[in-house]
């Protein structure tokens, strides 16, 4: 997932990019990271059918 598509979340009051291919700054957020990661992911499948090969 090399596509620089983001979706933003605000974490303590700063707008904070989430990557499609995730980071490790999201799984230190604990639930709302991994549930605005998987929302990234999903909207960035949903628009390039051809990267959901790779995710297999």
């Amino acid at each position: 997932m090399k596509n620089k598509e983001t979706k933003k979340i605000i974490f303590q009051g700063k707008p904070y990019n989430v990557p499609p291919g995730g980071s490790l700054g999201l799984l230190a957020l604990g639930n709302i990271g991994v549930r605005a990661w998987k929302e990234a992911r999903d909207n960035y499948l949903e628009k390039n059918p051809i990267a959901k090969d790779e995710k297999k």
